[in-house]
């Protein structure tokens, strides 16, 4: 299966594995080894046993970017951007300036 084409996700969290739509994911944030997942219409993110460095190679480049050394953002899911943070909802999700460029183009390609 393309990375371009997968629409879902199935990750071990709690001792099961969960599936998980790329719809309704709002953003990911890294914690070492560990990434919390937070989706739409859930008040607590799943948290695995996968970094963020494996997310970013599985998820649609279009749809997700990483835009601090901690988070991977959903595009479709952005509010809106201000000049060093995204918002999401009431999450503020920080823009390091390193990916700044990275965003910048996908942003381009959705203009």
């Amino acid at each position: 299966m393309s990375v371009e084409k997968i629409t879902y996700l199935f990750i071990k969290s709690d001792y099961k594995l969960i599936k998980i739509n790329l719809i309704d994911i709002l953003y990911l944030s890294g914690l070492k080894d560990y990434t919390q997942i937070y989706l739409r219409g859930k008040a607590s993110p799943l948290t695995t046993l996968q970094n963020l460095k494996e997310f970013e190679s599985k998820l649609p480049k279009d749809d997700f970017v990483r835009v601090h050394r901690s988070y991977i953002v959903s595009m479709s899911q952005i509010d809106f951007i201000s000049r060093n943070e995204i918002i999401i909802g009431t999450n503020h999700i920080p823009i390091g300036n390193s990916f700044r460029p990275a965003l910048d183009a996908v942003i381009e390609r959705h203009s």
